[in-house]
């Protein structure tokens, strides 16, 4: 008999039973939940005997919150003792953990500095594993009226429409915006291209009347820049200098007559997609302008298109006509993502071009856009 009870192997108790009342999760969440560590915090969330084995597990499966946070709740009940439920609470948890620092009770939240602004899409942004651009549209006293996600994927293959980053300011009234996008490397120096993208999107907006307060680049472990504060892509003079070019009579176009040109190609009609940007006149391109917006196959592989960049060239285009109001002709500059080799990543170059506005053959008021040396 005593041999049979010595063979006899307890079952092991459960971690939690072997804990004081007083160092058991729930009892520390209830006295105090900031110095509870993350197994405690998930093992409440977990709940039963085994809730601490079960932290302990999902803790070992994603090593750290940021990944448990990007997992899909199937992955997470895939975890030995998590289950379905279980993982669909964890979940709930991280998405009121995300809403709680964006919301706010009493009123919308009034930026004061870049820490104020980081604050509102820190937490979400720094766990995203692909590249997000958001805007913040604020209101005349700095209050936040919206935060609305623009695109996601990455400036070296997905470039930025400054377009369709203003539409959401427009729509809501916005006095002014501030943009935010992240770095899933971690790291939030900015880079060449999200210089050239600031100051890009600070230009257009001097000529929408739209304050773009600052850019900033959200990185891991509360890191970010402001390019404000660092002076990038906020400089005083954007691209507003005078070309020195001017154009005389003898070389305008409407000399050699517009359907003639239309006809033999050296100009392309874009007069449908110009109405869509505002213009109201018949509009032309140059030829040579129409083929640098033809992207290369590489160039389409990181998502450029011809139409993408003609309605580029059209808004900013549609911008220069404004505040050129009583000229017949203002140049203006875009920026255009090239790829020249095949292994070549995109790079931004600047296209410097001219709109002019002049008689049609009847006498009409007609629109063509290229660069300098074509008219």
């Amino acid at each position: 008999m005593n041999e049979l009870l010595q063979l006899q192997i307890p079952y092991p108790l459960p971690k939690l039973k072997r804990l004081p009342l007083r160092e058991q999760p729930a009892y520390r969440m209830t006295r105090n939940p900031d110095a509870c560590n993350l197994t405690e915090l998930l093992a409440v969330l977990a709940g039963g005997p085994h809730q601490i084995e079960i932290a302990e597990a999902i803790l070992e499966h994603f090593t750290n919150i940021r990944k448990l946070y990007q997992a899909h709740a199937v992955e997470i009940a895939s975890v030995k003792g998590v289950g379905q439920g279980t993982a669909l609470r964890l979940k709930a948890a991280l998405e009121l953990g995300k809403r709680a620092v964006l919301e706010t009770e009493d009123e919308r939240p009034t930026i004061h500095g870049p820490a104020d602004a980081a604050s509102l899409v820190q937490y979400e942004m720094s766990m995203l594993e692909q590249e997000y651009l958001k805007v913040i549209l604020l209101d005349t006293r700095n209050r936040v009226i919206d935060i609305v996600e623009i695109y996601h994927g990455s400036l070296n293959s997905s470039q930025v429409r400054v377009a369709e980053l203003f539409k959401p300011a427009i729509q809501r009234m916005a006095a002014s915006i501030i943009i935010a996008h992240n770095h899933p490397s971690g790291d939030p120096d900015p880079s060449p291209d999200d210089v050239a993208v600031t100051r890009s999107i600070v230009f257009a907006g001097k000529l929408l009347d739209l304050v773009v307060i600052d850019h900033l680049i959200i990185g891991h472990n509360g890191r970010y820049v402001s390019l404000k504060e660092r002076g990038l892509g906020f400089e005083e003079r954007i691209a507003e200098a005078r070309h020195n070019y001017c154009l005389r009579e003898a070389d305008v176009i409407y000399t050699y007559t517009r359907a003639q040109a239309l006809a033999d190609g050296v100009l392309i009609d874009v007069t449908a997609t110009a109405k869509e940007a505002g213009f109201r006149c018949p509009t032309a391109i140059t030829a040579a302008l129409h083929a640098e917006l033809n992207p290369n196959q590489r160039e389409c592989s990181y998502g450029q298109s011809y139409d993408g960049r003609l309605w580029d060239v059209l808004f900013m285009a549609q911008l220069a006509a404004r505040r050129a109001i009583c000229d017949s002709q203002t140049a203006f500059s875009v920026n255009l993502a090239v790829c020249s080799g095949k292994r070549s990543r995109l790079q931004m170059r600047l296209l410097n071009l001219w709109l002019v506005i002049g008689p049609g053959d009847e006498h009409e008021p007609v629109i063509t856009i290229g660069f300098a040396e074509d008219f």
